[in-house]
């Protein structure tokens, strides 16, 4: 099914509005801006563009689909996840065994034919445990990303909340690829007062400055909105 069949006129506009915005931006230059050697790797790039995949200027910063077209696919997991629950509580006793002892000795005739090569060397059980444990692995780390972008909020909603989450996003991307603190070091410097001028500094800022100016202008957002987002991002602000 295409990704997009639900999205309206308007939606289809804005993610091809963020793709050229994206095109103008010069990787290379994101890459020297983190103060790291030779060429930048094309994980970086992917990672830039999902950090940015939500955000545009303006009141209408997120394409998704509407509460009509997202209440039954959340219905939809919650039974799944009920359903699993279910299972696992009223598992077969014999089922327990086989995770505990990996049903050893005991395969269908034509199961080692049928077993793919990163499994080789397993029993019956073994397998469909391992390919459990792998499933649920895959799961568990959906819902690690899952809680990390959608902390609960205190109090109200935060001012600039887009641009905010953004932000963050940039600063993991930021240290997974120079190890450091995105915030550390960065200065303030508002010496000549013009409005379009980048008054926050650090390699992060200039990484910020970059990406942001370059798919949206000077002024989407200001130096100004950067550096006061990302210091109540990081919790550096109240």
């Amino acid at each position: 099914m295409d990704d997009d069949i639900h999205l309206s006129e308007t939606g289809r506009k804005r993610i091809a509005e963020r793709t050229a915005a994206f095109a103008r931006l010069d990787v290379a230059r994101a890459w020297q801006t983190l103060g790291l050697e030779g060429e930048y790797p094309g994980t970086f790039e992917t990672d830039l563009s999902e950090a940015m995949s939500f955000y545009s200027p303006g009141p209408d910063q997120k394409v998704s689909l509407d509460a009509k077209t997202r209440g039954p696919i959340y219905r939809k997991l919650e039974k799944t996840i009920g359903s699993l629950q279910d299972q696992l509580d009223e598992m077969h006793d014999h089922i327990v065994w086989e995770i505990d002892a990996a049903s050893a000795g005991i395969e269908p005739e034509d199961f080692e034919d049928t077993l793919p090569e990163e499994y080789e060397g397993l029993s019956f059980g073994g397998y469909h445990i391992h390919l459990l444990i792998d499933r649920i692995a895959t799961f568990s780390d959906i819902l690690e990303e899952a809680k990390r972008v959608h902390d609960k909020p205190k109090g109200k909603p935060k001012q600039n909340e887009v641009l905010s989450d953004t932000i963050k996003e940039l600063g993991y991307v930021f240290k997974k690829y120079t190890g450091r603190d995105p915030m550390a070091g960065y200065r303030f410097d508002d010496w000549n007062g013009d409005d379009d001028a980048q008054v926050y500094h650090s390699p992060f800022f200039d990484l910020l400055h970059l990406v942001f100016w370059s798919m949206y202008g000077r002024e989407n957002p200001s130096s100004h909105v950067l550096g006061d987002t990302a210091r109540r991002a990081f919790n550096l602000r109240k």
